[in-house]
């Protein structure tokens, strides 16, 4: 195609899916840098074809990438502690730290990740060359050439990236820090955002219930680990 709304995976971030056409797209893949290849489910004729994505599958990936964007710049902020790599997984994302972190250490920079959430801040996307980004505040420099894609969340975090992101960090709903673990010399935390967060609630809510029927006690009395 020679135009597409279609998100390759890219940056940490899964493809898009949805329809072209009668044709189910399975696949987004970034050939090159220049060619975005669409693997499809069916057949089309050569054309004019309408695409759709699937919105839920993107506004979810859109919270979990922005809540990314906030975590990270709490870690950096309050606690010096860099983002190396960022998966965005089929349930939850994982974010690696370059430094061991205590379980209060994580807990203050959720805190603060949250509180940016609820000032429901904007999100807002501009481009610069990579000789002008050198001047700006990025929170990790960027190894790319040319023109630069920066999402900023402003007196917060400005960051080098192609992914998709909510118009506002209200649109995130929440973070929630799931699990941390020792990685490689530093942490690898795992966290859900909106959707996922509301999703991860329902399951931990059900299980609570079904272990105070089956011991006949009070949730506070449930032993915690």
């Amino acid at each position: 195609l020679d135009r597409t709304a279609f998100y390759p995976t890219s940056g940490g971030q899964p493809f898009d899916t949805g329809v072209l056409g009668s044709a189910r797209v399975v696949e987004v893949v970034d050939g090159d840098g220049e060619v975005i290849r669409h693997v499809i489910d069916g057949s089309l004729e050569p054309g004019p074809v309408h695409g759709k994505i699937d919105w839920n599958r993107r506004f979810e990936h859109m919270q979990q990438h922005t809540g990314q964007h906030v975590l990270s710049a709490a870690f950096d902020r309050l606690l010096g502690a860099r983002t190396e790599s960022f998966h965005l997984g089929s349930t939850s994302s994982t974010i690696d730290l370059n430094r061991t972190l205590s379980a209060a250490e994580i807990e203050r920079a959720e805190n603060q990740a949250n509180q940016v959430v609820w000032e429901d801040r904007e999100v807002s996307v501009r481009y610069a060359s990579a000789e002008e980004a050198t001047g700006l505040p990025l929170r990790k420099e960027s190894l790319r050439t040319g023109i630069l894609r920066l999402i900023e969340i402003p007196g917060f975090d400005i960051s080098a990236c192609g992914g998709t992101h909510v118009a506002s960090t209200g649109a995130i709903g929440n973070i929630a820090v799931a699990s941390s673990e020792r990685f490689r010399g530093g942490t690898r935390v795992e966290f859900v955002c909106g959707v996922r967060a509301l999703g991860a609630y329902r399951v931990l809510r059900d299980a609570m219930a079904a272990s105070v029927r089956l011991v006949s006690v009070l949730p506070a009395e449930l032993p915690g680990g």
